[in-house]
């Protein structure tokens, strides 16, 4: 940043940068120089001083961040920082200059956020992109603070939405009221618990009915084919005996091509899972069985497994997480509680008489 410098004038305060001074009107005190000392520091003299040229918006430098990011970011993420861009961050900065933006100006975007009622996530990414763009202004010597650095996250109370998975009886009045690729669907995704996009992104050759293993090497978002969601996602499965009959069933459904598992109207892949989820939520109004939704398939399976005593970390490699702490804390609740702990080879090892006496 430049250096402010004074001069006297016929007792009149003058400022100026690179020897171009200008008339503050005020005299020249102490008191006026930290006044204008203020002005400066505040970026309410780079107009005055012509220090704005050149100087970058912070929507500029956005554009720069989105462009770097869309290289390497997944279709479905670049259209939520999208999303956050157009709605949230640019009708708040509108064409502000990086040197105009204080901290106190991100704590009052961000109010606005919360004012608004958006999610964490929501604001996480705005200041994710912010903060990039705000680094580039450092890079190239237009600031020297990071103002959305000098700000915390705010607090925000996020309460866990409880799961309420589907019984084994609903399970069943669900797939006997069902049909054709639609059954076939449901069945793989309750005795699965891949994820919908997983599903609709498997070819046969990723199903192995001999060794019976699934491979989900990739899922389909907003129309695309991409990687799975994280690296841990990228897994093969263990095939049950319950699935395999709905395979084996889908398999007639597509007429025995090698091409994907579910296939549209058209002999193509589903771009998205629309389709189904407007037929699943007609069917469970048929029925009588209270909404939820085609993911709710996935928390299904999990809590199934784990209250039936299946070993968590099958039930944690099976679903994808990246590790059993993320399962557990999100399905702990489901696994059976023991009265009391039964630890028998040491029952046997030290019972009266044997050993130690």
């Amino acid at each position: 940043m430049k250096k402010l410098r004074f001069k006297n004038r016929n007792g009149i305060l003058y400022f100026g940068t690179d020897g171009k001074f200008s008339s503050s009107r005020l005299k020249f005190t102490n008191v006026n120089k930290n006044i204008i000392k203020n002005r400066f520091y505040s970026g309410l003299l780079d107009g005055e001083l012509g220090l704005n040229d050149g100087v970058p918006t912070v929507l500029e430098l956005l554009e720069d961040v989105m462009i770097e990011k869309d290289k390497y970011l997944k279709y479905k993420t670049s259209l939520a920082y999208s999303s956050v861009l157009k709605n949230h961050i640019i009708p708040f900065f509108d064409d502000m200059i990086v040197t105009q933006i204080k901290p106190i100006f991100i704590k009052k975007f961000q109010d606005n956020l919360l004012e608004k009622g958006l999610k964490k996530s929501t604001i996480l990414t705005a200041r994710l992109l912010l903060k990039a763009a705000f680094d580039l202004a450092i890079l190239s010597e237009s600031i020297t603070i990071n103002p959305v650095k000098m700000v915390n996250m705010p607090r925000i109370r996020v309460e866990k939405k409880k799961q309420n998975p589907f019984s084994l009886d609903e399970i069943d009045k669900i797939l006997d009221n069902s049909s054709g690729s639609l059954r076939n669907f449901l069945g793989i995704m309750f005795f699965t618990g891949a994820r919908s996009g997983e599903i609709l992104a498997l070819k046969w050759e990723d199903i192995d009915m001999e060794d019976d293993t699934i491979s989900i090497n990739k899922t389909i978002a907003h129309g695309r084919i991409n990687s799975p969601k994280t690296r841990s996602s990228e897994r093969d499965i263990e095939m049950l005996p319950k699935a395999k009959e709905f395979f084996k069933a889908q398999r007639l459904e597509t007429g025995l091509k090698d091409s994907y598992v579910f296939l549209n109207t058209f002999g193509v892949h589903h771009g998205y899972s629309t389709t189904f989820h407007q037929n699943f939520y007609k069917l469970l109004d048929k029925l009588k069985i209270e909404k939820r939704t085609l993911h709710n398939t996935r928390h299904t399976f999990a809590s199934i497994m784990l209250n039936n005593n299946i070993d968590p970390l099958w039930v944690s490699a099976t679903l994808g997480h990246e590790n059993l702490q993320v399962t557990l804390s999100i399905y702990t609740h489901y696994m059976p509680k023991k009265e009391k702990m039964s630890i028998e080879f040491l029952e046997k090892r030290y019972k009266s008489g044997t050993l130690g006496a």
